[in-house]
Order: C-alpha cells, then sequence, then structure tokens
C-alpha cells in the first residue's frame, strides 16, 4: 500500500471514528435533555478550566473548538492505525501492536480525563465514554478490517 492511500485511509477511519464517537454522545445529550453538553462541557474544562459543571454555559465556541481537538486527536489516531494495517499486511504479526493501540487509546482516554479533570468521570458516566470508544473502535477496525482482508483471528492470534 503507498503512503498517498495509508493516509487516505488513515484520514477516512480517524473521520468515521471521530463521528461515531460525536453521534453517541450527540444521542447521549440528546437523552439527558441537554443537546451538546457533553463537547462544551470537556471544551470548557480543557480550554476554561471549568471545575463546576453547574457552571457550565453551552456555547458554539465551545463546542467547535472541542469538536476541532477531537477532530485531530481521531486523524492522527487513524493515520497511526492506517500505517499499522499497512506494516500488517507484510507482517501479521504487527496485528498485536494494532490491538495493543486500541486498547490504550481507551486508557488513555480515561486516564486523560481522570487526571486533567477527575470531576468529569462524575459528570460523564465511564460507561458512556468507553461505550462511545467502543463503537469508534468497531467502526475503524471494520473499515481497516475490510480493507486489508485481516480476520479477527489473524488479530487474535498474531501475538503466538
Amino acid at each position: 500500500m503507498d503512503r498517498a492511500r495509508t493516509l487516505f485511509e488513515g484520514v477516512l477511519v480517524g473521520l468515521a471514528g471521530a463521528i461515531a464517537v460525536a453521534v453517541w454522545f450527540f444521542v447521549y445529550d440528546l437523552a439527558e435533555g441537554t443537546p451538546f453538553r457533553t463537547p462544551a462541557l470537556l471544551g470548557a474544562a480543557l480550554f476554561d478550566g471549568l471545575r463546576d459543571p453547574a457552571a457550565l454555559m453551552i456555547t458554539l465556541d465551545l463546542v467547535l473548538k472541542y469538536t476541532a481537538v477531537h477532530g485531530i486527536t481521531f486523524l492522527a489516531f487513524g493515520v497511526a492505525s492506517a500505517g499499522l494495517f499497512a506494516l500488517a499486511d507484510e507482517d501479521r504479526h504487527v496485528l498485536f501492536a494494532m490491538f495493543m493501540l486500541f486498547c490504550c487509546f481507551e486508557v488513555a482516554a480515561l486516564a486523560a480525563m481522570a487526571v486533567l479533570a477527575s470531576w468529569l468521570l462524575d459528570t460523564l458516566r465511564p460507561w458512556a465514554i468507553i461505550g462511545a470508544n467502543f463503537v469508534a473502535a468497531l467502526v475503524m477496525l471494520g473499515i481497516l478490517f475490510r480493507d486489508h482482508h485481516v480476520s479477527v483471528r489473524e488479530l487474535l492470534t498474531s501475538g503466538e
């Protein structure tokens, strides 16, 4: 696979993952009765140092700034994932690194929230964060598995 195709695939995979998480939390926020609360909350914590969720003011500016950070993060992760899958086409043992990358990304998301703003874990339920990232992982891996003709069995046995 050439670099341009890997980059294109990485952007596609990253955008798909970012959209999956955004849709998850849009539905989550709608069910809670406050659309766009999650991106505004995360944006306020990241950019304004918000510590009290009751003081949150949902603004378009906060939602857009956080959405940009969210999108860039997923784009970088998508490009890294596509690069690893391109390597896995040559050596199936790289699939184990892919599995570890996805696991570490999930842990890193929760750890970042715990370290930077632990109060967010009281406001945003950990199951919602894990669920969103799980859906994103399924979407992203679905695209990657489809384009690389790698089986889930190969992923699970590649570390042996």
